[in-house]
């Protein structure tokens, strides 16, 4: 008889050796050249046990830089609770973060990048920087440009004008790091983060 935690943890055990394969693949070969059948293969898995966790080659890997991303979200958020009232933490922490994971995983998005990232590595980079901008914004609304229109006050409205501005940063933010790795070697970390802060516009820091 199985029981459900030993369940649960073959299910984990085929979770991480589907996520160790896709890395593997990915740093070794473009995304695009990756099958199912051969991280099926890499994992010691069927095509169907595949399935069962992940739709394709490129959402198992988006799922797996997620996991490191939300982290460094977390991490940004949890720092900014601990400051004083008043104080805003300077995104040079969320960009030292983002670039550090990017120097980590350097060979994986080397790999891969032509010009651009393929959609799903692109993708989860982009959601994550602008959720945590989002929520930059959100714990620190007065430092947000005035309302074009609209009324300041409405919370909804309020909200889809942070989630715009976070848009813009998180994207800008994304090309810049992939203009960065595709820098010769060796890469350095320091510049790019210097670099992108600089590229921040100035009230993310200090308000309008």
């Amino acid at each position: 008889m199985v029981h459900y935690g030993e369940m649960d943890a073959r299910a984990q055990r085929t979770r991480d050796q589907l996520e160790s394969a896709i890395l593997d693949l990915a740093t070794l070969r473009p995304l695009s050249e990756i099958t199912v059948t051969d991280i099926a293969r890499a994992a010691s898995i069927t095509r169907p046990t595949f399935y069962a966790h992940a739709e394709s080659p490129g959402d198992l890997l988006a799922s797996v830089l997620g996991k490191e991303l939300e982290h460094i979200r977390e991490e940004f958020a949890r720092a900014a609770e601990l400051l004083p009232d008043g104080q805003v933490l300077p995104l040079e922490q969320l960009n030292r973060a983002l670039v550090r994971h990017c120097h980590d995983n350097a060979a994986l998005y080397r790999n891969n990048l032509v010009r651009r990232l393929p959609r799903e590595m692109r993708d989860v980079l982009i959601d994550h920087i602008e959720w945590a901008l989002s929520d930059h914004l959100l714990r620190h609304p007065h430092l947000a440009p005035r309302a074009l229109h609209g009324d300041p006050e409405d919370a909804e409205y309020r909200y889809r004008q942070f989630a715009f501005y976070a848009a813009i940063a998180a994207s800008g933010t994304v090309a810049a790091l992939e203009t960065w790795l595709r820098s010769p070697d060796p890469l350095d970390p320091d510049w790019a983060v210097r670099a992108i802060t600089r590229g921040n516009a100035e009230w993310w820091q200090h308000g309008h």
